[in-house]
């Protein structure tokens, strides 16, 4: 890797080095502010190599630089995310132009979304007890099918039917989301799908351009030759808002108030699930998810509806 071999100490040094003060940032934000952005130009002007390197193994890298966040003695930020952005322009690629070789490469793509889902727990790291001996293993997630430990590594039995243990996994919050070319004049035009994870869960919303700085990859556990692929965001700049959420305040809380009622009456239930509602409206009336959830909060305050965990109910 040139001047550094250790990529590790090399995010030491360049984080108590010329990003000091970014760090220092984050720190006094924190946990309020959850990420440090590192521009790939300033990366590339202290060391070339390790820039470069962020480009060809950018999962490999990422968990380095986020390791070294994680122990400096100058900052408390432990848990807090690395993200990089200001990619070189051989990395800025059109949507459906990606090719084979760019695999588990670092990509900056510039498009227009089109649709979203909600926001879901997500597994990054699942633990699974087996039922025979009580043995927990921990096993790393890719999107998809819940991937389960072939043997037990306490009792050697193969698949003793393995229980999957919430508490004592890894968990994150995700949300799918599609773009298409800002451009395009198809009309059905190619579409990617874009993965959000933690602090960038509901920061766009339908119609809004987007560049997402992430990683190229293929799905699990695929049944056919020709491999569907996504792309793992890293970094998520919003070039330009859609103005989708033009109803007022009192226009969104009767919006929330129909799709409660209309839900309740649904599931034949005292009260529904607030992330339902949530999507509902989004879904509905191109609200933005920030939106809904502050007029959801301003009519819980004002009694008009009440709240038991993560449930909802009519007053």
């Amino acid at each position: 890797m040139g001047q550094h071999d250790d990529p590790e100490k090399a995010f030491t040094e360049f984080f108590t080095g010329p990003y000091r003060d970014v760090v220092q940032d984050l720190d006094e934000q924190y946990p309020d502010e959850r990420s440090l952005r590192i521009d790939w130009h300033e990366l590339d002007a202290w060391d070339g190599s390790v820039a470069d390197e962020f480009l060809q193994k950018p999962a490999r890298m990422r968990q380095f630089a986020t390791n070294a966040l994680n122990r400096l003695e100058e900052a408390s930020v432990l848990g807090a995310n690395v993200r990089i952005y200001n990619l070189p322009e051989k990395q800025i690629v059109r949507v459906g132009k990606y090719r084979t070789r760019q695999l588990g490469k670092l990509l900056s793509v510039r498009g227009k979304v089109v649709d979203m889902e909600g926001v879901t727990p997500y597994a990054e790291e699942a633990a699974f007890e087996c039922p025979l001996c009580g043995t927990l293993t921990r096993m790393p997630q890719s999107y998809g099918d819940l991937m389960k430990p072939n043997e037990c590594m306490g009792c050697e039995h193969s698949k003793p039917g393995f229980r999957f243990k919430r508490e004592q996994s890894e968990l994150v919050d995700l949300q799918k989301i599609v773009i298409i070319p800002p451009d395009s004049n198809l009309e059905e035009p190619p579409g990617s799908i874009a993965f959000l994870k933690n602090d960038l869960v509901d920061m766009v919303g339908p119609g809004d351009l987007v560049t997402i700085n992430g990683i190229y990859e293929t799905f699990t556990g695929q049944s056919e030759s020709t491999l569907s692929t996504y792309i793992e965001a890293l970094d998520l700049d919003i070039k330009e808002r859609t103005e989708i959420d033009t109803y007022g305040a009192s226009e969104i809380q009767e919006f929330v108030m129909d799709a409660l009622t209309e839900q309740i009456t649904t599931v034949d239930d005292f009260a529904v699930q607030r992330s339902d509602i949530v999507d509902a409206v989004t879904s509905e009336h191109g609200v933005r998810r920030e939106e809904v959830e502050d007029q959801i909060d301003a009519l819980i305050e004002a009694n008009e509806i009440g709240a038991e965990g993560s449930k909802l109910f009519d007053l």
